[in-house]
């Protein structure tokens, strides 16, 4: 499948947004919405990622981390939002023709991009630069991090990512 080789910049591009584009934004009250009628994984199974000190690689980390435990939400919320927008281009015809390949594709990619020498490498280099406003944006993001079931955990990341494509 020719498209779908790119997800692996998909992945590692919306963390990007997330580090960069954190708000305090997603309130309690967000995650407390309801949750779809069978999440393939539940607050029980779910573990939290840890939102470490607050500086932008520990919360960069944590992301990653909380992103591999939802990894059956996480991925197809993120290709579908990459869709959404056609970022990059092409991916909106190839996920309506073959959604399923294109996350399975992106599966594989993230069977390798969610080690955690990879998320420490990714994270290393994606906050070498952030500034101020990455640093003080990172209250919302912590919320999210707190949240164990999934579902509401990825409707809870998904906004901040979502910002990025959206410009």
């Amino acid at each position: 499948m020719s498209r779908s080789l790119y997800i692996t910049s998909v992945l590692s591009s919306a963390l990007v947004a997330a580090v960069a584009l954190l708000a305090p934004a997603c309130s309690t009250s967000d995650a407390a919405g309801p949750a779809p009628a069978a999440p393939a994984q539940t607050q029980a199974q779910a573990q939290p990622a840890s939102s470490g000190t607050g500086n932008a690689k520990d919360v960069c980390v944590a992301v990653f981390t909380h992103n591999r435990t939802c990894t059956a939400q996480y991925i197809p919320a993120l290709v579908d939002l990459r869709a959404k927008y056609d970022v990059p281009a092409g991916i909106a015809a190839e996920v309506a023709a073959h959604r399923d390949q294109v996350i399975a594709q992106a599966n594989e990619e993230w069977a390798v991009d969610s080690t955690a020498q990879a998320i420490d490498a990714t994270c290393t280099k994606i906050t070498a630069n952030a500034g101020p406003k990455d640093h003080s944006d990172m209250a919302g993001i912590q919320q999210c991090l707190t949240i164990q079931d999934c579902a509401a955990y990825t409707a809870c990341v998904m906004p901040y990512f979502e910002k990025r494509f959206a410009k």
